[in-house]
């Protein structure tokens, strides 16, 4: 028998080859953190020490730091009783600052400051040791019932430190977790202070607490700084944003920073595709604005007391000031913010602080002081009808003066509705007349 017989015997005696296994499942592993991303907050650290405005590294215990050598991926999830919650805390050194301001420097801003600034009286009793400042992060800058609030950002202040803490939706399905601890933080502030707060970020999660069937917290008094911006910094600062305001006012410019429109696409990257490297970046934003807030917070209150301070603030925030103080109803705070920016500026700024220094006098019946305010507002622009018709005004019915009020009603056309300033001219006139008939020889 050949060889090649004695191999086709022996291939048919053998037992048949078992069939392949099958192929096990592929279990989802979360992405490995890639170098990138573990330097990533390695350069950000660099940068802000980098700056006046350096922010000291957390060391916060088992919870995962935003600046921690070891921890690319900031959030560690913890078991809640409505699921599991992704949290990241950071804790700010007490020498901490945000560009030139020291952030422990709102621990020192009082309530009755906050409600000057606010135009709030219930702000007078607030204890910003207890306040929350709050932040979003969505997945549309429009808002409505389709938006989620993915991060959200809280900062308070524990033992004279501020933390951080942040707050992310993993998963969309687990956004009760988030919101649940959302309202227990709400629900224990002493007052609410957010950046356009009041329009977009409370309404949001208002809805997105309707939707999750998660009870919503009890609202603190809330503290907008967008509103109070506008009205102190709006006429020198071109655009009030919470960046802008780094700039012009906090001495802090971000560098790298992730523009506000491009944040819903990288979380929709994330949930696509594991993506956490295009999320560090957004965290970053997030942090940046919170610790701005409370820098902005401790600023612009010690502006309010006139008390020293290392922001930026010129003749025109001057009369921001000035003029908040008289709609707050701080007559004697108005008269010295205007004298403040009559110490800084000139022109307009000037003018508008003489202006709004004779408001003020007014409101306290000083009418010696609301005239020779005007009058020195008229040395400025002696063609601005308005001011004479506040002179007319004043000369008429404070010092009763109807021929100097008279005087300035002749230039304040345009100031009123020409019927009413006829009339004015008409009575002032007639109380001329009779005055001369009253100093003739022989009555």
């Amino acid at each position: 028998m050949d060889l090649q017989r004695k191999l086709a015997r022996l291939a048919a005696r053998a037992p048949a080859a078992p069939p392949p296994p099958e192929p096990v499942p592929a279990v989802p592993v979360a992405p490995a953190p890639s170098p990138a991303e573990a330097s990533v907050f390695d350069a950000l650290r660099v940068q802000l020490q980098r700056r006046r405005g350096r922010l000291a590294r957390a060391s916060v215990g088992a919870d995962v730091a935003l600046f921690h050598d070891a921890a690319p991926w900031p959030f560690a999830p913890t078991e809640s009783e409505h699921g599991t919650l992704h949290r990241s805390r950071t804790r700010l050194d007490p020498a901490a600052k945000h560009g030139a301001v020291p952030v422990q420097r709102a621990l020192a801003a009082r309530g009755e400051a906050l409600a000057t600034l606010g135009l709030d009286a219930a702000l007078a009793g607030v204890d910003v040791a207890r306040a929350l400042f709050l932040d979003t992060e969505t997945t549309g800058l429009s808002g409505g019932t389709g938006t989620l609030a993915f991060l959200v950002g809280v900062a308070y202040f524990e033992d004279d430190e501020l933390v951080v803490e942040q707050l992310f939706v993993h998963d969309p399905d687990a956004e009760a977790a988030l919101l649940s601890r959302v309202a227990a933080l709400v629900a224990g502030a002493s007052a609410l202070i957010t950046f356009n707060g009041k329009s977009f970020d409370l309404p949001l999660l208002r809805s997105r607490f309707v939707l999750a069937r998660v009870e919503p917290p009890a609202l603190p008094p809330h503290l907008d700084l967008l509103h109070v911006a506008r009205r102190i910094y709006g006429a020198r600062v071109e655009r009030c944003s919470l960046t802008t305001l780094e700039r012009d006012v906090l001495r802090f410019e971000r560098l790298d920073d992730v523009a506000g429109e491009d944040i819903p696409e990288r979380y929709r990257r994330y949930l696509r595709e594991g993506d956490r490297a295009g999320v560090v970046p957004v965290v970053r934003h997030n942090l940046w604005d919170l610790v701005a807030l409370a820098a902005l917070t401790g600023e612009l209150a010690a502006r309010v007391a006139r008390a020293p301070s290392e922001g930026r603030f010129e003749a025109d925030d001057h009369v921001g000031m000035a003029r908040t103080s008289l709609r707050a109803g701080d007559h004697a705070g108005a008269i010295a913010h205007a004298a403040d920016a009559l110490s800084h500026g000139q022109g307009d700024a000037s003018r508008a602080a003489h202006l709004i220094a004779a408001r003020a006098h007014h409101k306290t019946g000083d009418a010696l002081g609301r005239s020779g305010r005007l009058l020195a507002a008229l040395a400025l622009a002696p063609h601005d009808p308005a001011i004479h018709l506040e002179l007319a005004r004043c000369y008429e019915r404070d010092l009763d003066d109807a021929h100097r009020a008279l005087e300035h009603a002749h230039q304040a056309h345009g100031a009123e509705p020409p019927s009413a300033l006829a009339k004015r001219v008409q009575r002032l006139t007639r109380r001329c007349q009779q005055g001369v008939q009253l100093r003739l020889p022989g009555f």
